[in-house]
């Protein structure tokens, strides 16, 4: 890793990794692919981005760790390697809105649909209806199966895909007013990125 985007990293071991998801299971490997878009190897670089593409933002789907990464990539957008912050932008705005952008471009998004869905499948929503499956099964591989799902919905997580999206709505939500500064940076190719991810987040 470059000296100089050391930075950049900063409370990335912070994070327990190791006890979050993604759509490979366990995302410790998550940390390794932050780095590495800070790195000088360019081909590095690449697959890190397509592997971060592919875990946490997995066909459109959004996971546990999506949300902590946001916030390095974010600083890397703003101030990484000039090699890796147009990708990582493109990153941001697909954890962000999916493939909205292909769909929904003539009418915009409807962010306060998206908050009422995901309401209504929320944790604290969710855990009663595994309470009582796991009260009413009597097989035991389905009783060992619900109760892992039961303790993590009680742990602050949901299986609801558009609970998950919308955390990662939010996380980068979050960080744009760090990004707002990419509006003026030197490469148009950068401005133009944040101009696009600006638009979907008519909040």
């Amino acid at each position: 890793m470059i000296d100089e985007h050391h930075d950049l990293l900063a409370g990335l071991d912070d994070v327990d990794w190791a006890a979050l998801s993604h759509a490979y299971g366990s995302a410790e490997d998550v940390p390794g692919r932050i780095r590495a878009l800070c790195g000088t190897d360019d081909q590095a670089r690449q697959k890190a981005l397509q592997n971060l593409f592919n875990s946490i933002f997995h066909q459109g789907s959004r996971y546990e760790a999506s949300a902590h990464a946001v916030p390095f990539l974010a600083r890397i957008a703003v101030a990484g390697p000039p090699a890796a912050r147009e990708g990582t932008m493109w990153l941001l705005t697909r954890l962000a809105v999916d493939w909205h952008d292909e769909y929904d471009l003539t009418t915009g998004i409807n962010t306060a649909g998206w908050r009422a869905a995901a309401a209504e499948h929320s944790p604290d929503k969710e855990l009663p209806w595994y309470e009582e499956q796991l009260a009413a099964a009597t097989d035991e591989d389905q009783r060992t199966m619900l109760r892992e799902i039961r303790d993590w919905v009680a742990a602050g997580n949901s299986p609801d895909a558009r609970w998950s999206a919308l955390r990662g709505y939010d996380a980068v939500l979050a960080e744009l007013p760090g990004l707002l500064a990419l509006l003026d940076d030197a490469d148009p190719h950068i401005r133009t990125r944040i101009a696009y991810l600006l638009a979907w987040f008519p909040e």
